[in-house]
């Protein structure tokens, strides 16, 4: 599945400045998610992310040409999942934690992943 409006992405990344020092890095850690078309990240990178599918790898730019940032910034991106999203984060705009098998005590189900 190619990364199109209205689907739920997972991704990982280093966001570098203009001088290449490493302002954030999720390589190693869990994935952020966000439903492509919606508020979750910006609207150029995720046009950027377009056509991307499970397992691509993109180096993607925000300009501070663009007028949303003061500074330029460097995304190397890791797509880790690309899927149809539910009913209720289409509704909701963002994904969704649904599919929990059993509640405990510790249960996050139905929660936004951060």
């Amino acid at each position: 599945m190619d990364i199109a409006k209205d689907c739920i992405v997972s991704l990982r990344y280093i966001m570098k400045n203009r001088e290449g020092a490493i302002l954030e890095n999720i390589l190693n850690k869990k994935p952020v998610s966000y439903l492509q078309g919606g508020a979750g990240i910006q609207p150029l990178l995720q046009a950027q992310l377009e056509g991307l599918k499970t397992g691509d790898k993109k180096t993607v730019y925000l300009n501070a040409e663009s007028g949303l940032t003061s500074e330029d910034f460097i995304f190397e991106v890791i797509i880790d999942e690309v899927r149809t999203p539910l009913k209720e984060e289409l509704l909701l705009g963002y994904p969704v934690k649904m599919d929990v098998p059993k509640c405990e005590a510790d249960c996050d189900c139905y929660q936004p992943i951060s």
